[in-house]
């Protein structure tokens, strides 16, 4: 059987050249790296038909969610693997709206990634019994948001969420601090914080990252 050929993205090179090195042991063909979202878009546009093992926690504006989340909506040829160092409800079901094929912790045996490996590449999906548990948890909750992790990631308050949605409205600075029955100044403090944690400098700018991110609900493609 041909070995399932593997791309690795995790910014710490001591874990990409320890893992590598296990998965060459065991024949894998490791046929790229990544140290970023970017270069793992990159890698798996050069290596098609790949395999991504995609650490969940990728520094910069494209961490792993939202690096998988662009290489399912542009269709890429790939099966993408999430790698973390912990097990996160939020973040699963945000993998899997992202097209995650599987679900993985770090500290996995090496003996049951490179299993999951093989059975991704042949079509296969792969989450730990935990990770299992946790889903159907979720499923039957019915409480999950698509964007909670996101928030949670970036630091968003719940108030903040609240008043990014109602940017991606028609509504001035005055009318939002009316609805809220906040004053201007607040709703302008609150704002820019918006501005900070999403590192953009406009309104519009914010709605597009908030769309992206899944915090403003209905309107992602």
């Amino acid at each position: 059987m041909t070995p399932a050929r593997v791309i690795i993205a995790d910014d710490h090179a001591l874990f990409r050249n320890g893992l590598r090195q296990i998965l060459v042991a065991e024949g894998v063909d490791v046929v790229g790296e990544a140290a970023s979202g970017e270069e793992a878009l990159e890698q798996v546009a050069a290596h098609p038909g790949s395999v991504l093992l995609l650490d969940i926690a990728m520094p910069g504006h494209m961490d792993g969610l939202e690096t998988a989340r662009r290489l399912h909506d542009s269709g890429a040829d790939v099966k993408v693997v999430m790698l973390s160092g912990r097990e996160d409800r939020d973040a699963l079901f945000t993998a899997i709206a992202a097209g995650a094929k599987g679900y993985v912790a770090k500290d996995a045996d090496p003996s049951q990634l490179v299993a999951a490996i093989a059975l991704i590449a042949g079509g296969g999906t792969v989450f730990s019994e935990s990770v299992a548990a946790g889903l159907a948890e979720g499923i039957s909750d019915l409480d999950y948001e698509p964007g909670e992790y996101q928030r949670r990631r970036l630091g968003l308050s719940e108030r903040e969420v609240q008043i990014l949605r109602l940017l991606a409205t028609p509504m001035a600075t005055a009318q939002i601090a009316s609805r809220l029955f906040l004053s201007p100044k607040t709703i302008q403090n609150h704002v820019s914080a918006i501005y900070r944690k999403l590192d953009v400098r406009s309104r519009s700018d914010a709605v597009v990252k908030g769309i992206e991110l899944n915090l403003i609900p209905g309107k992602s493609s």
